[in-house]
């Protein structure tokens, strides 16, 4: 069975700005969530997108492509039509001009989105590390299989250590659950070790 993420109102709203390939893909989205032993802030929440493309003459899947995706709202709305429209996106710089014109619902589908993403991951791995002075950290890291649509952009900041002009990308209108996508075929990402990956080269969600 395949769950609805509902969006018909953000999607009616927010129509007029999205000029990119409307094609639906299928990807996973991986969570991140970090805890440190000492730190009062609670988790650190990343979210990161993989692409599973197949290789054109094997029926095999190539390394997957890994990608920030923005699921909570810090940027300014003139940034997220940047990146609908195929434009370099500036997501952590604000300037003078900058505008916050999002649709009245656009929290409440962000939201609605992260409910579904952690409501259907599945658990990848677990790190852990340790320092000094009892100093702990442990990493979870999550698979939610989704089909939808996104806005895909070269992001022009150097925040974050992220390389500029590194892919980002964020949400666009309805997505679904993938059931029975995480299978020994796609494998490449089940079996992938995220324990040298840079995920923190990323905004993040804190939260209990």
């Amino acid at each position: 069975m395949i769950k609805n993420l509902i969006a018909l109102i953000f999607i009616l709203t927010c129509g007029k700005i999205f000029s990119q390939d409307n094609s639906e893909k299928d990807f996973v989205i991986i969570t991140f969530e970090m805890d440190r032993n000492k730190d009062s802030h609670g988790k650190f929440i990343y979210y990161w997108i993989a692409e599973l493309k197949k290789y054109e003459k094997v029926d095999e899947y190539k390394e997957p492509e890994i990608y920030s995706i923005f699921l909570h709202e810090f940027y300014s709305s003139d940034q997220l039509e940047s990146c609908c429209l195929g434009k370099t996106s500036y997501p952590y710089s604000y300037f003078t001009n900058s505008k916050f014109d999002f649709p009245e619902n656009y929290s409440e589908y962000l939201n609605s989105l992260r409910d579904l993403v952690k409501n259907n991951r599945r658990k990848i791995q677990v790190i852990k590390k340790q320092w000094e002075k009892n100093h702990k950290e442990t990493v979870t890291v999550y698979a939610t299989p989704l089909r939808g649509k996104l806005c895909v952009c070269e992001c022009g900041d150097n925040l974050y250590d992220a390389e500029k002009g590194s892919k980002i990308s964020f949400p666009k209108g309805n997505f679904t659950v993938i059931e029975n996508y995480l299978t020994e075929e796609n494998r490449i990402l089940l079996f992938k070790d995220f324990s040298k990956f840079n995920f923190t080269n990323t905004a993040y969600r804190s939260g209990k």
